[in-house]
């Protein structure tokens, strides 16, 4: 009996490695790609920003694109970055309660 409970024990351990890796591979996926959305987020922005205005501008070519094709990239590129910003903040719940109620029982300490 004992060899079957420590096989089974083995197998289970050998399971959870297993789901902490993919869930730490799936963590820093989505942070990487957070990452890179925002930085493409914020480069359209700066470019939109820096881009000529007035009433003819929208057909202005900037690399490749017109002006009006760059807002849309930038508009689609902003859904993306929200949607797996929700994601993140899903996924990653417990350790941002963990963070804020350290940060919130420091501030209180140190306020006393």
């Amino acid at each position: 009996m004992s060899l079957k409970s420590g096989a089974v024990g083995h197998a289970h351990t050998s399971d959870r490695r297993r789901q902490s890796t993919q869930k730490a591979r799936l963590r820093a996926l989505i942070a990487v790609t957070l990452i890179v959305l925002w930085i493409l987020t914020a480069l359209t922005g700066f470019l939109l920003y820096v881009a000529p205005a007035g009433p003819r501008s929208g057909g202005l070519i900037m690399f490749i694109l017109t002006k009006a094709q760059w807002a849309d990239v930038h508009f689609w590129l902003s859904i993306a970055a929200s949607l797996v910003t929700i994601m993140h903040i899903v996924i990653d719940r417990k350790a941002l309660t963990a963070c804020v109620r350290f940060l919130t029982s420091v501030e209180r300490k140190s306020m006393t």
